[in-house]
């Protein structure tokens, strides 16, 4: 309750953007390395995210409809559970005017190409944890391009995004773009 309340706080003190970008992605980066050292327990880790997640659910929800251009669909491939990038994401750009559509996580491709076909999506934005696997976000982005109508832009970002772009194997060419979160 006090986490909740405290975080609440600061997001009416700051504004909704300058509370996620100014606070929440640090903190996020800061909770992601304590849970990956051992510093913070699985359960202490999943009361933060699932804190967070309900105030910026919330927040989202209080947002007038997007309904505009880009039409932006946002989820994770299989086999990553981590969404707080992901919704970090949808907060910053529902702010500026896109019309959000989350699936949530661990998408399959084929439903990933499906819903971008049926929600008419311009862009289709991913998020890799530092906890994915480096070495598969390469192919799992080569795969998922080549599924999607060449109109779709598709989006990766996250630390696992970024790790994945520094290694010389799993270079992603210029039809990717790769934003951290």
């Amino acid at each position: 309750g006090a986490l909740r309340q405290t975080l609440n706080h600061a997001m009416m003190r700051q504004g909704l953007q300058s509370f996620v970008i100014d606070l929440v992605v640090p903190l996020n980066q800061a909770v992601g390395e304590a849970w990956m050292n051992g510093e913070f327990a699985v359960f202490e880790e999943h009361l933060y995210t699932e804190q967070l997640t309900s105030l910026l659910r919330q927040a989202i929800g209080n947002l007038p409809p997007g309904g505009g251009r880009p039409r932006i669909l946002l989820t994770t491939v299989p086999d990553e559970q981590h969404a707080l990038g992901l919704l970090t994401a949808e907060v910053v750009l529902a702010l500026e005017g896109a019309d959000c559509i989350s699936l949530g996580t661990q998408t399959p491709l084929f439903d990933i190409q499906m819903a971008a076909r049926a929600y008419q999506a311009d862009i289709v934005a991913l998020s890799f944890s530092a906890a994915f696997p480096a070495r598969r976000v390469g192919p799992l982005i080569k795969r998922l391009r080549q599924f999607l109508p060449s109109t779709v832009e598709l989006w990766a970002g996250g630390a696992g995004a970024q790790r994945a772009t520094d290694r010389k194997s799993t270079r992603l060419n210029s039809s990717h773009l790769v934003v951290s979160y």
